[in-house]
């Protein structure tokens, strides 16, 4: 009997091009760099929270609730 693991796929948080496909089961810290905007990410892949490593800061617009 095959069993087919279930992809997901895991896109850049700025510009949503994709960065890679996880399993299901995949866990632990992954860092990956994305080929279009060309910043480097670190990926939980248990809960997918991101974490920028390097890379141009993301742009804050004006009227966002961030922005002094």
């Amino acid at each position: 009997m095959i069993i087919e693991d279930v992809l997901v796929r895991v896109e850049c948080p700025v510009c949503g091009h994709r960065l890679m496909d996880k399993g299901d089961k995949a866990a632990g810290p992954v860092q990956t760099k994305c080929t279009k905007c060309k910043r480097v990410w670190e990926v939980e892949l248990s809960t997918e929270e991101f974490k920028q490593v390097s890379g141009k800061p993301i742009a804050r617009r004006k009227g966002d609730s961030d922005s002094p």
